[in-house]
């Protein structure tokens, strides 16, 4: 078995590299001039990282699972087309942006590249390459670890052979994802895409079971990291520009000042766009919020465990304030109080009755939020009622969030007692320099009850907008299309109305593409949306408002001219 890390570092490549060889650490990859991602046995003793040279901060990579969940229902499902407007476009002679010169990355479950709407008239593939990172029939791509790439020549060789054998999709998130964004509707005339033009890149993200719970896949951090350098690498060989569309999400949060995403620096530069679903926990119990005073003993928050193998609690503290915590088991026993230390530390512990062993580590402040960040993982959980303790140690605003891992990856009856469904936006929708989409449901016209809801702390509003995500019709597995639902749906949506925004852009005078920036791309996605006279926008739940294509390429339009 294997484990993943991801650490900071501020000496030359050589010399860290060097250094990690000296501590017999062989296996990572250099992400960028910031971050490297470690991979290492199961037995490593995590403390020696604390002592090479050069390494500033690491820690664990995050589970991701995600953003898409496939509904089987066709028969009611909503046309792309109709949710993104897309016939407003392609039936109007004067208007004529497609996507073109546009690569769109989808980093998820892979693509079904024998699929009609990923094969061009010509009987060649509109994919530019495949990264699988679980296959084993080429080397990996020079620079990595793990995984074959295949490039748009081999996959025309096995389009020719009608062969599926080169990279399989076994899940089908990853394949209507592409689809969704820039599916050319080959099979299914009503069935097209968003910016059918548009070219593809896909990483197929390496997949992990049984983590939290038996049966649940998830996707690693490191692995996902890799797939956005291995993205960028492929939009400067191409020498195109590039959308990349998030439908996996790691767990929410309440607020942070940075993320990993943020070390890659071409990330919301020009022609670098980034679009990530805002999460799939608006009605999951996974959330809860509280606030403490110095005044106070303790607080108990109740957790309601299901079946499970393993289950992670996050405690974050907004603000300079230090809260300590102790968990204590169904059968009454409780574990060890954990409080400020000014060096890093961990406890690990047992729970004697229930078998269940546990791990605290206590990080003040967090290099993400400048916060306190508990985190707390008990491995072999049993059901039941478990209470985390918290204790005030230093107050000065008291407000709290306290997070268990995404819903699809742990047990249906495992959550918090009295929940919020506030500030769940996933970890990397926070973030300013993405586009952050929520899910709109257009049958009941309304916010989609699952769809992540803000406030960020100290960050703008969050989502940026939402976007239909629920029962779109996309490819699936064989010739076959399915409907799915979620914030990785809305964020495919919204990653083919960039690529048309782009495209438009391109089209039009030099000076204009200086309107290729994420920031310039959100607000126009901002100005066109649709608001209701009932709401008060900007808002939590549905940012600045339902994305309205025809809006959004008109508000361009007036500020060209």
């Amino acid at each position: 078995m294997e484990k993943s890390y991801i650490i900071i570092y501020n000496i030359p490549v050589d010399r860290l590299e060097e250094n990690l060889k000296n501590n017999n650490i062989n296996r990572y990859i250099i992400l960028n001039n910031t971050i490297v991602a470690l991979y290492v046995d199961d037995s490593f003793n995590e403390d020696i990282l604390d002592r090479i040279d050069g390494i500033i901060w690491w820690e664990r990579s995050s589970v991701m699972s995600s953003l898409i969940e496939l509904t089987n229902n066709l028969p009611n499902g909503e046309t792309v087309r109709t949710a993104a407007g897309t016939e407003y476009i392609y039936k109007n002679p004067y208007i004529t942006p497609t996507g073109k010169d546009i690569i769109i990355a989808i980093i998820d479950s892979g693509i079904n590249y024998l699929h009609p709407d990923f094969i061009k008239s010509d009987n060649t593939t509109k994919i530019i390459s495949i990264w699988d990172q679980e296959s084993t029939l080429k080397p990996p791509p020079e620079g990595y670890l793990f995984g074959s790439e295949f490039t748009r020549e081999e996959i025309n060789e096995y389009i020719k052979r009608n062969d599926s054998s080169l990279s399989v999709d076994n899940i089908g998130t990853g394949t209507i994802a592409a689809g969704i964004a820039a599916g050319l509707g080959r099979g299914n005339s009503n069935y097209d895409g968003v910016a059918i033009d548009s070219e593809l890149v896909v990483i197929k993200l390496k997949s992990y079971k049984d983590t939290f719970a038996k049966g649940k896949v998830n996707y690693e951090e490191s692995d996902f990291l890799a797939g956005i350098k291995y993205a960028l690498e492929v939009a400067d060989r191409e020498n195109k520009r590039m959308v990349i569309n998030l439908t996996v999400g790691a767990r929410s949060t309440s607020g942070i000042e940075v993320s990993m995403l943020d070390s890659f620096e071409d990330l919301g530069g020009s022609g670098r766009i980034v679009v990530c679903g805002a999460g799939n926990e608006g009605n999951t119990d996974i959330h809860y919020s509280g606030n403490i005073q110095m005044a106070d003993k303790s607080q108990d928050i109740i957790i309601q465990v299901g079946e499970q193998v393993n289950l992670d609690i996050t405690l974050c503290p907004i603000g300079p304030d230090k809260i300590g915590a102790a968990i204590i088991s169904p059968g009454g026993e409780m574990g060890y109080v954990i409080n400020y230390t000014p060096e890093p530390f961990v406890y690990r512990g047992r729970f004697n009755l229930e078998d269940t062993s546990y791990e605290m580590r206590y990080i003040y402040p967090w290099i993400k939020s400048g916060n306190e960040m508990l985190d707390i993982t008990l491995k072999n959980i049993k059901p039941g009622i478990w209470t985390l303790r918290i204790f005030p140690e230093f107050i000065i605003n008291g407000n709290y969030s306290v997070y268990l891992p995404n819903k699809n990856l742990i047990s249906p009856q495992t959550r918090f007692t009295d929940s919020s469904s506030d500030a769940t936006i996933t970890l990397f929708g926070v973030i300013k320099k993405v586009i952050t989409v929520g899910a709109y449901n257009d049958r009941t016209d309304s916010l989609w009850i699952g769809s992540s809801k803000g406030p960020v702390v100290k960050r703008q509003i969050k989502p940026d907008i939402v976007a239909p995500g629920v029962d779109i019709i996309g490819p699936y597995q064989n010739d076959a299309y399915n409907t799915a639902t979620g914030t990785g749906v809305s964020s495919s949506v919204v990653a083919g109305i960039v690529a048309i925004m782009m495209s438009y852009i391109i089209s039009q005078e030099e000076e204009s593409r200086n309107l290729l920036f994420s920031e310039p791309l959100k607000t126009f996605l901002m100005l066109g949306a649709t608001r209701k006279e009932i709401y008060t926008y900007p808002n939590m739940a549905q940012g600045y408002g339902i994305l309205n294509l025809r809006n959004t390429l008109a508000a361009i339009s007036n500020n060209i001219e």
